[in-house]
C-alpha cells in the first residue's frame, strides 16, 4: 500500500468525521455534544483537504507529514474541545459543560473520602440535582473510576482537577505505551491512533467524559502485552480496565485463554492471578460494604432494571423487543443476556483464541452482540468493538517468518546435493 493510497484513506476518514461532527452540531440532544460538533467540524474538514493535497503531492510530501496531520486533527478535534469545555466549566460553573459520568465520578470520590458508601449515596444536592433522579442516585461504574475524581475532591474545583484531564492523561499514556511496545509498521501507526482518539469514535467522548476511551486504551495495552508474551503485564492492564467499568469484562476470559509465555507455554494462571490482584482489592470492599446497593447500581441500573430509569436509551434491538413483548422487562433482559453469554461461551470454549488478535476479535464480537441486544444501551459503546477490530488488524499482527526461509533453504539443499553428486561421480571415475 503506497503513501498516496494511505492518505486518500485518511481523507475519507476525516471527511466521515466531518459529517459526524456536522450532524452532532445540528441535531445532538446533548448541548455539550453540539458544542463539540461545531468545534470539531473545521479540523476534520481541513484534515480531509490536507490529506488529499498530500496524496496529490506523492513522493514530494515529507515522510512524516501523515503522522503530523493525524496529530493536528487529534489536537483540533479532541484535545482542544475537551480543554475548552473544562475551562468554560471552571469559569462559568455551568453543568452543561460536562456530562453526567464526570459528575458521578467526582461525587463518588467525595463520598469515599468522607467515609461514605458511594453506591448508597445520593448526589441530588450537588450538580447532578438538575439531572434525572436515576443519574443522581446511582453509580453505574466500578470503584476504579473513583481514582479519577480524587484530585477534584481533595484540591478543589480547578481545570487541572477535572476528571476529564486525568482520563485523557491515562488514555494517552496507555496508548502511547501500547504503540511503542507493539511497534506496528510505519503506515499503520497513525491509523491505529486515529481510530481510538482522533476520529469521532473517541474524540467526541473525550469532550464530555472520557472514561470509555480510558478503559478501551487499557484493554488495548493489555492485548499488546499479551501479543508480546507478557501475561502478567497483560493481566494487570486488563484488571485495571475491568476495575473501572464493566465494559472491559468481556475481554477477560479471552485474554486468559490466549495467554502464552515467551516459551510458548500456556500462561492462563499468571494472567488470571495478575488481573485478580488488581480487581479484587478495588471491588471487593464495596461489595462487602453494602451488597444490595452495589448490585442495584452496578448490575440492575445499567440493565435498565432498577427503580429509576437509566439515561442509556438508544433504540437497540433489545430495547425494541422489551417494548414490544408483553413480558416483564427483567425476563426479556435476562433472556437476551443469556444469548450473549452462550455466544461468548461458544467463542471461548469451542473456538478459543490462540493469540492476542483472536482475543481482540472475539471480545469485539461479544460486545457488538451485547450492545445490539441490550434493553438499555448506548450506541456510543460501539467505540469498543471498533477500536478492538481496528487494532486486531493494524497492530496485533502475527509474527511472520523471514521471507528467505523456505525458498532459500530449498535452493541451498538442492545446490549442495548436486555438488556432492558431482564429487562422487568424479571420485568413481564416471
Amino acid at each position: 500500500m503506497g503513501r498516496g493510497h494511505e492518505l486518500r484513506w485518511d481523507a475519507a476518514l476525516y471527511a466521515a468525521g466531518a459529517a459526524v461532527a456536522g450532524a452532532a452540531a445540528l441535531s445532538d440532544r446533548i448541548p455539550l455534544q453540539r458544542d463539540w460538533g461545531r468545534m470539531a467540524l473545521v479540523p476534520y474538514a481541513a484534515g480531509a483537504i490536507a490529506a488529499l493535497a498530500l496524496a496529490r503531492a506523492g513522493t514530494r510530501a515529507p515522510p512524516r507529514a501523515r503522522l503530523a496531520l493525524a496529530a493536528a486533527v487529534l489536537v483540533g478535534a479532541a484535545f482542544l474541545p475537551m480543554a475548552l469545555e473544562v475551562w468554560w466549566r471552571a469559569r462559568d460553573g455551568f453543568a452543561g459543560h460536562v456530562q453526567s459520568e464526570t459528575l458521578v465520578t467526582e461525587g463518588s470520590a467525595r463520598a469515599v473520602l468522607a467515609g461514605n458508601d458511594p453506591y448508597a449515596a445520593s448526589f441530588a444536592s450537588g450538580p447532578l440535582g438538575s439531572w434525572p433522579t436515576g443519574t443522581a442516585d446511582h453509580v453505574p461504574y466500578l470503584p476504579g473510576i473513583f481514582v479519577f475524581g480524587i484530585p477534584r475532591a481533595m484540591v478543589g474545583d480547578t481545570p487541572l482537577t477535572d476528571p476529564r484531564v486525568a482520563f485523557a492523561v491515562v488514555s494517552q499514556a496507555a496508548l502511547g505505551l501500547a504503540l511503542w511496545l507493539a511497534r506496528p509498521p510505519t503506515a499503520l501507526g497513525p491509523s491505529a491512533l486515529l481510530v481510538v482518539l482522533a476520529l469521532p469514535t473517541g474524540a467526541r467522548y473525550m469532550a464530555g467524559g472520557g472514561d470509555d476511551v480510558t478503559v478501551l486504551s487499557l484493554m488495548l495495552l493489555s492485548l499488546v502485552l499479551l501479543h508480546r508474551k507478557e501475561p502478567i503485564g497483560a493481566g494487570l492492564a486488563a484488571g485495571l480496565a475491568a476495575a473501572i467499568k464493566q465494559t472491559a469484562w468481556p475481554l477477560l476470559p479471552f485474554l486468559i485463554l490466549a495467554a502464552r509465555d515467551r516459551k510458548g507455554g500456556r500462561a492462563s494462571g499468571p494472567t488470571l492471578a495478575a488481573a485478580s490482584a488488581v480487581m479484587i482489592p478495588m471491588i471487593a470492599p464495596f461489595v462487602v460494604w453494602n451488597p444490595s446497593a452495589f448490585i442495584q447500581d452496578v448490575v440492575l441500573f445499567p440493565l435498565g432494571l432498577a427503580r429509576q430509569p437509566t439515561l442509556a436509551a438508544s433504540p437497540t434491538v433489545g430495547s425494541l423487543l422489551a417494548d414490544a413483548l408483553s413480558l416483564p422487562k427483567g425476563v426479556v433482559a435476562g433472556a437476551l443476556l443469556l444469548i450473549v453469554l452462550l455466544v461468548a461461551g461458544y467463542l471461548a470454549l469451542v473456538r478459543p483464541p490462540r493469540d492476542a488478535r483472536g482475543a481482540a476479535e472475539r471480545t469485539a464480537l461479544v460486545l457488538v452482540l451485547a450492545i445490539v441486544l441490550a434493553t438499555a444501551g448506548r450506541f456510543g459503546y460501539l467505540l469498543y468493538p471498533i477500536g478492538l477490530f481496528a487494532w486486531a488488524r493494524l497492530v496485533l499482527v502475527p509474527d511472520t517468518p523471514q521471507p528467505t526461509s523456505l525458498s532459500a533453504e530449498t535452493r541451498t539443499i538442492r545446490w549442495s546435493s548436486t555438488r556432492e553428486g558431482a564429487r562422487a561421480a568424479k571420485g568413481s571415475g564416471l
